[in-house]
């Protein structure tokens, strides 16, 4: 086995037992291919691994050779950033925001609009070194926020090199939003899966820096690779919680410090792909109905979501409860300056 990548089993409940001791009929325990000891519990949260092998899942991520990545010119931002008034997504983020809080995503973000659809909008990916990777084109529903859709089915979606036919771009994507590291002092980033996600949460939690894969297979080293030394909090959407969590035990494995967040898991009114701005809008929409205070002040999903240090604290806490009279006696704050609720 010391020749072989380290992988996990996809049939996780032929193994009987975690190492940790307890049982597996849940699959919680996700081991590596060929070994029943070794890989990854989601009940204690330890990963074991082989005791010759500690090295060889850094191995698996050396690049077998550079690439030279293409980049799209600056000035398409630029000339994109405007005529919002024909952008269905920035119209429907203005139906549920307030003026002064879209007009900050669409800077924070560098949101386009394009012609290519009329209504359709620009997810532009920049990367930490201001460098523009790639333009995602979508066209949404200004109403629902939902993707448009043809009469077959089909999402409208396609890039810039597309409709500029670039045929000899070499696109390697990067997490869009990554370009905010170089302008953010925190060093908590909080990663989801859709771009959409990524801009309303920043709104509804503007404590972290949001940023997103842009689908469930970019959850991965390549793409986090930027962000190693920075607390990441993962948000995936329903039904990919496992998946994520796999990743992110094997890139913790070798440095990551990520930590996946399985709120969204454990709704159960929601239906498979649902993702967090889903859950945040729709909670927003019930309180301003029934004419409750609006979601900033409330407690009922926004308390759900901890940050690592809250959830430090919390645990604690339930040895010695006194620690939260001492962070209210002193007003201890978070490294980003929010207050430290109690988990």
């Amino acid at each position: 086995m010391e020749s072989s990548l380290l992988n996990f089993e996809k049939r996780r409940t032929k193994v009987k037992y975690c190492p940790c001791g307890k049982k597996n009929n849940d699959g919680k325990f996700a081991p590596y291919i060929g070994y029943d000891n070794k890989g990854y519990c989601h009940s204690c949260g330890e990963l074991f691994l082989p005791e010759k092998n500690t090295s060889i899942v850094d191995k698996k991520y050396e690049p077998l050779k550079p690439v030279s990545t293409s980049y799209h010119d600056p000035q398409l931002i630029a000339k994109t950033g405007r005529n919002f008034k024909e952008n269905n997504f920035v119209q429907f983020l203005k139906s549920i925001f307030s003026p002064d809080e879209v007009k900050q995503a669409i800077l924070k973000y560098c949101i386009g609009t394009s012609r290519h659809w009329k209504g359709s909008n620009i997810f532009w990916q920049i990367d930490n070194y201001n460098n523009v990777r790639h333009g995602k084109v979508m066209l949404y529903d200004q109403i629902t926020g939902k993707r448009s859709t043809s009469e077959t089915g089909k999402a409208f979606i396609s890039s810039v090199r597309s409709i500029l036919k670039l045929n000899d771009f070499n696109l390697k994507q990067c997490l869009y939003g990554l370009h905010q590291i170089n302008e953010k002092e925190t060093r908590t980033i909080a990663v989801c899966e859709g771009e959409k996600t990524s801009i309303m949460m920043s709104i509804f939690k503007p404590e972290y820096v949001w940023m997103a894969t842009g689908s469930k297979v970019g959850f991965k080293y390549e793409m986090l690779k930027p962000i190693k030394g920075y607390n990441i909090i993962a948000f995936p959407d329903k039904s990919e919680y496992y998946h994520w969590s796999d990743i992110a035990a094997e890139l913790n494995s070798v440095g990551f410090k990520i930590t996946v967040n399985d709120w969204i898991e454990g709704l159960k009114d929601y239906n498979k792909g649902t993702d967090l701005a889903d859950v945040y809008l729709d909670t927003k929409k019930s309180e301003e109905l029934s004419n409750r205070q609006p979601l900033q002040q409330k407690t009922s999903t926004n308390e759900l979501i901890f940050s690592n240090l809250e959830t430090d604290v919390g645990r604690l806490a339930i040895k010695n409860p006194n620690i939260y009279l001492l962070i209210d006696a002193f007003g201890l704050t978070d490294e980003n300056g929010f207050e430290i609720r109690k988990y």
